[in-house]
C-alpha cells in the first residue's frame, strides 16, 4: 500500500502530498515469499524484525523510530496490525534465504528426537501404526511440533495431519464431555 504524508503550506494554504513509499503489512510479505502468516512471523521474529508482544509478534516501537515500519494498534477492524517499510524489506530480502536456512537447521535435532522415539515406539508394538495413530502418538509426546515437521516426518501431506490432528482434538473433547456427565 502507498503511504503518503500530508503536510500543509501556510503561506498558500495547500495541502502538500509527499509519497513516503510501498509498505507492505506481515503477511503481503509472506505471500511475497509464498510463505503462510505464521510461518513469515516466525522467520521474522527469529531475523529479529519481530517482537513477542503478548500472543502476537509485533514490529518494535525502535523499529517504527528507525523509519522501519509503522505499527496499527488500534484500526478499524480492531486487529493491530504493522506494516513494513521499503527499507526494511529491502534489509530482510538480504537476509531472508539465511534465516530459513538457520531455522530449518534448528529444527532439525528435534524432528530427529521425535522420529527416533517414534520408531523406538514402533519396534515395541506387535503391528505397524496406522497414519493416524502416530500423528496422534507425535502430537501427545512431542507437542511442540508443527504440522509440516509431523509431515516430513511420516512422509504424508500437512492437509492429512491437519485432518487428524483436527479429529483426535474433537474425540478428547467428546471424552471430556463423557467424563464431566453427573452419573
Amino acid at each position: 500500500m502507498l503511504y503518503v504524508q500530508e503536510t500543509l503550506d501556510r503561506q498558500t494554504g495547500l495541502l502538500a502530498t509527499d509519497t513516503i513509499g510501498e509498505y507492505v503489512t506481515i503477511t503481503e510479505l509472506g505471500d511475497k515469499y509464498r510463505v503462510g502468516p505464521k510461518r513469515v512471523r516466525t522467520i521474522l521474529h527469529h531475523m529479529g524484525v519481530l517482537a513477542a508482544e503478548g500472543r502476537r509478534y509485533r514490529l518494535p516501537r525502535a523499529f517504527v523510530e528507525r523509519g522501519l515500519g509503522f505499527r496499527h494498534d488500534n484500526p478499524r477492524s480492531g486487529h493491530p496490525f504493522d506494516v513494513l517499510s521499503p527499507e526494511c524489506q529491502e534489509l530482510i530480502a538480504e537476509a531472508w534465504d539465511d534465516t530459513v536456512a538457520d531455522l530449518d537447521n534448528e529444527d532439525t535435532p528435534t524432528m530427529c528426537r521425535a522420529k527416533a522415539a517414534l520408531d523406538t515406539f514402533r519396534s515395541t508394538r506387535r503391528r505397524e501404526l496406522t497414519t493416524q495413530e502416530a500423528v496422534c502418538w507425535l502430537c501427545d509426546n512431542h507437542h511442540r511440533l508443527l504440522h509440516r515437521q509431523i509431515a516430513d516426518i511420516l512422509g504424508v501431506t500437512a492437509q492429512l495431519i491437519s485432518k487428524f490432528t483436527k479429529l483426535r482434538a474433537k474425540q478428547i473433547n467428546i471424552a471430556r464431555k463423557g467424563l464431566a456427565r453427573p452419573a
